[in-house]
């Protein structure tokens, strides 16, 4: 059965018809191969999108809309330049750094890089930064902002696999700060190697205390959501969804009565922006709804499982094998359907080796962030391709020492959990 499915998802895709749409059609062939009634499609799909915890999706993606234009990000990124633009490849670094407090907030890698990316690429141009290798690390970083907390796929994967939201969100935090000090470990060789960017300019930057304090001061409201929304899910002081609406309210506070960029007439069109985008998601999270009860119901995870199971037991062969399906998938299918598609199906198979969910969550988002860099479907590749106005062949080829990083974080992450889990492990006692 899950070859059928396979078979016809793919087929309908390649075909030109839109991936929530070849779910549908998929899910059809094999309720049909099953004998269901085709009402059961309409009934399962309606339940996959009733639940509480996914307007936090609508609200996250709201906050990212707020951010771009309400003056939040510009702050972050003179912050991020008060601390790290005096290195070698210094706007490289600022560009990762502003990603890392952008998705702290945010949770989206395409918000992270359409706001980032506006805002440096065309600076980091004018510092004789290739254009391309400028939407390469816009893009790359942009990976970040769905590993620290908070993050929608997070959100997603604990939605659909019934795992703790608060958990994953901790786990996060290590591999998040190991991928950004990781990027700009490449970025300073890289840009040392190809002596990019403007050593002039570089050179006469140095750092300073009293810049960091002034730029910390105007972006100190801003820098504190991430820590009001993470501790307050920590405290249990909200959930996941609660703190999405406060992080909006807060943003809205800020971008319209403190730093007075936006105005309530703008509300509208950002509201119409979200709503386009959270449309996709939702339709695609009840598709996806529908597949994995049709697939359990096929024991189609059992039958994985077994499968595995008599290759080989080792839990770090499994894990290298299921994270190379995971890399192909996420080269072929963007991120949100390959992760509500496999995650049900092969979360069974790992906690039969004792592996935390918690733990795989983490693995499984980090490989498909991967997949949004990757041609030919890479989400993030198309958004960099298009703020940055360079060609795909360019940016892939540019990004390939940044791809290059993030698969040996990657592996890094799966021979040694305990980074993942150290967090997880300490909130539990």
């Amino acid at each position: 059965m899950l070859w059928l499915f396979l078979g016809t998802l793919f087929s309908f895709v390649f075909l030109g018809i839109p991936v929530a749409f070849s779910l549908g059609l998929s899910n059809m062939v094999i309720m049909s191969a099953m004998d269901f009634d085709f009402v059961i499609l309409t009934k399962k799909m309606i339940q996959g999108m009733n639940s509480f915890p996914l307007l936090a999706i609508p609200f996250f993606m709201f906050v990212g809309e707020i951010m771009n234009t309400g003056g939040i990000a510009k702050r972050l990124v003179k912050f991020a330049d008060s601390l790290v633009g005096f290195i070698t490849g210094g706007l490289g670094h600022v560009n990762i750094l502003a990603s890392m407090f952008f998705g702290g907030i945010s949770g989206s890698a395409i918000a992270d890089t359409a706001a980032i990316g506006g805002l440096l690429i065309p600076p980091m141009v004018e510092e004789d930064y290739p254009a391309d290798y400028s939407s390469a690390i816009t893009a790359s970083s942009a990976v970040i902002g769905i590993i620290i907390p908070p993050s929608i796929p997070f959100i997603l994967y604990g939605i659909t696999t019934n795992t703790s939201i608060a958990q994953i969100f901790m786990a996060g935090i290590i591999p998040g700060i190991l991928v950004g000090s990781a990027l700009m470990v490449t970025t300073y060789f890289t840009t040392k190697r190809n002596s990019y960017g403007n050593a002039e300019a570089t050179a006469s930057k140095s750092f300073s205390f009293k810049e960091v304090i002034s730029s910390f001061k105007e972006a100190s409201l801003a820098l504190s959501l991430p820590l009001l929304i993470v501790g307050g899910i920590l405290g249990g002081v909200f959930t996941a969804t609660e703190a999405g609406a406060i992080a909006v309210i807060l943003s809205l506070v800020l971008s319209i009565f403190v730093y007075k960029e936006i105005d309530f007439g703008d509300i509208p069109d950002l509201l119409l922006k979200t709503a386009r985008v959270t449309a996709t998601v939702l339709f695609l999270c009840g598709m996806a709804m529908v597949t994995a009860w049709l697939l359990t119901t096929a024991r189609v995870p059992y039958q994985l499982a077994e499968l595995i199971n008599s290759v080989t037991s080792s839990q770090i062969v499994i894990m290298l094998i299921i994270n190379a399906l995971l890399l192909v998938v996420g080269c072929v299918m963007d991120l949100t359907p390959a992760l509500l598609i496999l995650a049900p199906i092969l979360l069974p198979i790992v906690e039969q080796l004792g592996i935390s969910p918690v733990y795989f969550g983490v693995i499984m988002c980090i490989n498909l962030g991967i997949g949004l860099i990757t041609p030919p479907v890479g989400t993030v590749l198309y958004v960099a391709c298009g703020v940055g106005n360079v060609k795909m062949e360019q940016l892939v080829k540019s990004i390939l020492p940044f791809l290059f990083t993030l698969m040996v974080i990657l592996i890094l992450l799966i021979f040694f959990p305990q980074l993942v889990m150290f967090i997880p492990n300490l909130m539990m006692g």
